[in-house]
């Protein structure tokens, strides 16, 4: 009975969103592909980055822009569910209910070379990583009653080096992503 009401609960939440909830859609028919990297055939460097820092700002908190190098690289971001639909970092029904049922985060990294033929070559690339806990979280098992969680403030000096923490399990790259903001900056830069 519970598992009917929440079924018809998030049936009900989907066909109430309806497809523009969801970026990129919910298996809708073909779209166009974008290439990448997209080619802005255009001489102004600075209108092609600022475009492209309005874009990945709408679905990343940017960590820093070097113009230097002409790389964007983004802070991780937790991905949005099925009841967040106003995010739109998880492209797609799919995306969502795979954030819904657990941890993903996505964070973005966004090159702007010239390219051969004159312009500017725009690459996104959107890496996505799964949480990888050595334990469940608030696990209350095996425990009985007692919480044994007590916090105690130690100060320790860290000698050697510094064990890298296996938080996250990398899932490659989250194309349909990648894809969302490509036809973004196709439509900002009206190409």
């Amino acid at each position: 009975m519970r598992r009917g009401l929440i079924g018809l609960f998030l049936a009900l939440i989907v066909a109430g969103l309806g497809c523009h909830a969801f970026p990129g859609g919910m298996g809708q028919g073909f779209r166009t592909v974008s290439p990448n990297p997209l080619v802005v055939p255009t001489d102004d460097f600075e209108l092609v980055w600022k475009h492209c820092v309005a874009v990945v700002d709408e679905y990343f908190d940017i960590a820093r822009e070097d113009r230097q190098a002409r790389t964007i690289v983004t802070d991780p971001k937790v991905g949005a569910t099925l009841f967040e639909p106003w995010y739109g970092d998880s492209a797609g029904f799919q995306e969502r209910l795979e954030s819904t049922l657990q941890t993903i985060r996505r964070f973005a990294r966004i090159k702007v070379e010239s390219a051969p033929g004159g312009g500017y070559a725009v690459k996104v690339e959107v890496y996505k990583e799964l949480e990888d806990l050595a334990k469940p979280e608030r696990q209350a098992g095996s425990r009985a009653v007692f919480d044994s969680d007590f916090p105690v403030n130690r100060t320790r000096e860290i000698v050697g080096p510094v064990p890298i923490p296996n938080g996250w399990i990398p899932r490659g790259r989250d194309t349909e992503l990648e894809q969302v903001i490509l036809a973004r900056l196709r439509n900002d830069l009206f190409l």
